[in-house]
């Protein structure tokens, strides 16, 4: 079963209900979220979860801060065997770092049977904590995956999407996928533009995504007299065809685990520029599959971007080495296929 806390009535979640249910693959989602009563809204959905008694599982497998949480309560009405989380950031519980102080290195070395971490150097932290060294409980490595066949079989024209954001057809497109939150470092990319568009003036700036920073970002896009130039067009379902109209995909995050954003854009085979955090530094090397830049600086990120719109034959031969090591290590049948072996492992079934 794939359950989810909270119902935010998004067309994003209807149509990954509509996946499962062609897979056959019960699921649920146990209360709406309600912004104005978050803790009601935990307990809520807490209390509907309890009650599915009638499915016992054999591991209960949790993917966020609060899941993490909510795992350890239910083992028992669940009548889980095993309960395992994944990490999916080097850093936990950013909003709040004494819980993330707390609840990983005080709570979950004890609670869980199994931790995997979406980067290596997430597993290293996890495998520092002195109560999982203590126990001799080592996490594993296991990387985000991307179903390559959402880009394979694209067919659409690049000038056709470029022509319904209002971008003409021979101006360089920058782009970016994500959340409008603050550890995506969207300011410093707005605050790189106008040296972009002083030496590329046709330039455009997509940004894929909504949250919380949105109204925030549009403000400092306007301030900087770049509005005309830059595109928010909010959480969209068709990001593969959004990647086929960019000439270059740049990431200024200042923590991720193992970003799909990045992974999306090396299959599309769309050059990419990052910040030079960890989890980044596992996908893109630079000069090699694409370009790294410092954390939070806008005058080196800029200088980047204008010399890969500069050299674009240089940045194709980088785009085509990203997508021949994304191909190789981070299909979604390898890493599915990891799961099933530490699920067997973890249950005693043997290999088949």
């Amino acid at each position: 079963m794939v359950a989810a806390l909270w119902d935010y009535h998004t067309g994003f979640e209807q149509k990954r209900r509509d996946d499962l249910v062609a897979a056959g693959v019960p699921s649920m989602i146990a209360a709406d979220w309600d912004e104005s009563a978050q803790y009601r809204s935990c307990v809520y959905s807490l209390r509907a979860l309890e009650k599915r008694s009638d499915f016992a599982a054999d591991i209960l497998h949790s993917h966020g801060e609060f899941t993490d949480l909510a795992a350890i309560y239910l083992r028992r009405p669940l009548r889980a065997r095993r309960i395992m989380r994944t990490v999916h950031s080097a850093v936990e519980w950013p909003k709040r770092p004494h819980y993330g102080r707390f609840f990983a290195n005080l709570c979950y070395p004890l609670a869980f049977d199994q931790e995997v971490a979406v980067s290596q150097r997430a597993t290293e932290n996890l495998n520092r904590r002195l109560l999982a060294r203590l126990r001799g409980r080592r996490a594993r490595c296991i990387y985000n995956a991307l179903n390559f066949q959402r880009f394979d079989h694209v067919r659409v024209d690049p000038l056709m999407v470029r022509a319904t954001l209002g971008i003409s057809a021979n101006a360089p497109v920058i782009g970016t996928v994500g959340r409008l939150v603050a550890v995506k470092g969207y300011p410093y990319l707005l605050a790189a533009m106008p040296t972009v568009l002083a030496q590329q003036p046709q330039a455009h700036l997509v940004i894929v995504g909504d949250g919380v920073e949105g109204p925030a970002l549009q403000a400092q896009a306007h301030a900087l007299g770049i509005a005309d130039r830059v595109h928010f067009t909010g959480a969209r379902g068709d990001v593969e065809t959004l990647l086929s109209a960019l000439d270059l995909f740049v990431s200024t995050s200042l923590v991720e685990g193992l970003p799909t954003a990045i992974l999306e854009s090396m299959a599309a085979r769309v050059p990419v520029i990052v910040s030079a955090i960890p989890g980044n530094l596992e996908l893109v090397s630079d000069g090699e599959t694409g370009v790294v830049t410092p954390i939070a600086d806008p005058t080196a990120l800029a200088d980047a971007i204008i010399a890969a719109l500069a050299e674009p034959a240089r940045m194709r031969r980088l785009a085509t080495a990203a997508y021949a090591r994304v191909r190789a290590n981070f299909s979604i049948e390898a890493i599915a296929a990891q799961y099933v072996a530490l699920y067997r492992e973890m249950l005693n079934v043997p290999r088949q």
